[in-house]
């Protein structure tokens, strides 16, 4: 299990002891922090396969990295910074594709509404493929 831990701490009442600004777990894809507004942990987790293989992928290579965005309080920033530029170089990988395959184009045409679904999933995993490549995996 991959844990950071903010090295600021927080003096949280109801507890009566000090406890970390931010915490990041890396398997659950879970980042804690404490509110001083409310005396509560809040916490904010990720289902993206973007976010997960990025998080495994960096704890083990550049653990340094992910301790320097928790101790910032960067982490959710930058996880959800990841997740939509993923996201975005997906749709608009797809998207080109779409425009220029031929196969997709006459499909689509002819109203093949369940051929065009699956030519389009295949896109998808062909531009996951790649983006992970250079986007997830760094």
């Amino acid at each position: 299990m991959s844990r950071f831990k903010s090295i600021q701490t927080a003096y949280r009442c109801l507890k009566k002891k000090h406890i970390p600004f931010w915490v990041l777990d890396t398997n659950t894809l879970t980042v804690s922090y404490y509110n001083a507004d409310t005396d509560k942990i809040e916490e904010k987790m990720y289902h993206s396969d973007s976010v997960k293989y990025h998080l495994s992928f960096s704890a083990s290579k550049y653990p340094d990295r992910l301790r320097k965005l928790v101790n910032n309080g960067q982490i959710i920033a930058y996880l959800d910074d990841l997740e939509q530029k993923v996201a975005d170089a997906i749709d608009r990988q797809v998207q080109l594709w779409k425009e220029s395959d031929k196969e997709y184009i006459v499909t689509v045409e002819n109203g093949d509404i369940h051929k065009a679904a699956q030519l389009e999933n295949c896109l998808i995993y062909m531009a996951r493929e790649s983006v992970f490549e250079y986007m997830v995996y760094v």
